[in-house]
């Protein structure tokens, strides 16, 4: 910088600091613009997605057929006519929003607690939101609505339940009156699969009329006497009687050969399930980090879930059930209907 021949030395000095003071001003505007702009830039070009359910507490009966019916609570979305046990399945990927509007149509109270992760307090659903008065309507009075927001931090599988004790029952009584279900996080760059599948083990809750209802059940439904019962209507009505009790006693998946299908199988019951699948490798994507299951069985303590990838060779009716064997006997059965892959040749 240079300076008049006649200004003195303190002038000079003053001025120097000055512009000095100048330039360090103009640069820290320029870096706070530049970070402003950066973050506007970043965040406008990775926009969070947002996934965004309602769902409703409702009354359903699960009839099984000969005066049998579990009078169950369950969830269901908005715009579908009746709920269902497990519940609807939500979905989302790492890094996004999910939203869920839930509102109790029944008389007591019920809530939506997750498995999720990182979610803060009012987000809950349990005794804890009463207790604190944090999020208290997590606790959903009869005819309110609650809106629960979590961000999924890692994939896997989970699950949501009612985590109430309203109305004289027990938690366990009001999961295990059908008020749960699944929910699966996938990665940010995860391949969506073609077939992909819940199957939830459990207990059968308390309110049932009739004297031949399941007292265990896979995504809701069961019939008492297990294969052998099957096996008793084929003898007595042929085929068409086994096809009766397709999702009516006794759930049904389908597959095609050599077709990949993704289970995920959750222990929502009080006590130890294992899971089976007949003729086929069961390769578990959670707990075994991609090697097969020993002896083709997963053991599932309650609370308990993992991921089976599995991919059938061969064409036909293929078995299901609950490897505590008393359990399949009491209804614990299921069957996965394999057919050839479009185009296969016969």
């Amino acid at each position: 910088m240079t300076f008049p021949p006649d200004m003195s030395q303190t002038d000079k000095r003053r001025l120097a600091v000055a512009a000095f003071l100048v330039v360090v001003l103009v640069a820290a505007i320029a870096a706070v613009l530049a970070v402003v702009v950066i973050k506007d830039d970043g965040g406008t070009a990775s926009a969070q997605t947002v996934r965004e359910y309602n769902l409703e507490v409702v009354a359903a009966d699960i009839d099984y057929g000969g005066g049998n019916i579990w009078h169950a609570w369950t969830y269901k979305l908005a715009d579908e006519p009746a709920g269902t046990v497990p519940g609807p399945t939500l979905e989302a990927k790492v890094g996004e929003k999910l939203i869920v509007h839930v509102t109790n149509k029944l008389d007591v109270v019920h809530s939506f607690h997750t498995h999720l992760e990182n979610y803060s307090l009012e987000n809950d659903g349990s005794q804890i939101n009463t207790i604190t008065g944090i999020g208290a309507g997590a606790m959903i009075k009869p005819g309110e609505t609650y809106t629960y927001e979590f961000e999924p931090t890692r994939p896997g599988t989970f699950y949501y339940h009612c985590h109430s004790a309203d109305g004289g029952h027990h938690i366990t009584e009001h999961i295990h009156q059908g008020l749960y279900g699944a929910i699966i996080i996938h990665d940010r760059d995860e391949p969506e699969h073609a077939n992909e599948q819940v199957v939830f083990m459990s207990e059968r809750g308390f309110d049932t009329e009739g004297d031949n209802v399941p007292p265990f059940i896979m995504n809701g439904l069961g019939i008492p006497g297990g294969e052998q019962t099957l096996e008793k209507i084929f003898l007595d009505q042929g085929i068409d009687g086994v096809a009766a009790q397709f999702n009516k006693t006794v759930p049904v998946l389908d597959a095609k050969v050599n077709e990949e299908l993704i289970l995920h199988v959750i222990n929502i019951g009080d006590q130890v399930h294992t899971f089976h699948v007949h003729g086929v490798k069961l390769i578990s994507r959670e707990q075994l980090n991609g090697e097969p299951w020993p002896a083709n069985v997963i053991p599932l303590t309650p609370g308990e879930v993992d991921s089976v990838s599995i991919t059938f060779t061969q064409p036909a009716l293929w078995l299901f059930h609950c490897h505590v064997v008393g359990h399949a006997d009491a209804g614990m059965i299921g069957l996965i209907n394999v057919e050839e892959a479009s185009g296969a040749s016969p």
